[in-house]
């Protein structure tokens, strides 16, 4: 049986302002099922963008002089 939500956040996402749900729901149904069944995902439409900040900001403190530990 399919999970019926998957949730395609990341930790960053939590109270973030420029949110914006994209939900996609696809049946899962078999045939002669007679209660159809969902599954349903939902991420944001800002997914990519959110993500590339993140992997700059990451980027910029892990060679950063002042995070250095050598």
């Amino acid at each position: 049986m399919a999970e019926g939500f998957d949730l395609e956040l990341q930790d960053y996402c939590s109270h973030c302002g420029d949110f914006d749900p994209d939900v996609e729901k696809i049946e899962v149904s078999s045939f002669g099922d007679r209660a159809h069944s969902y599954t349903t995902t939902i991420k944001c439409e800002n997914a990519y963008k959110c993500a590339r900040i993140y992997e700059n900001m990451r980027e910029y403190y892990e060679s950063s002089k002042f995070f250095r530990t050598e």
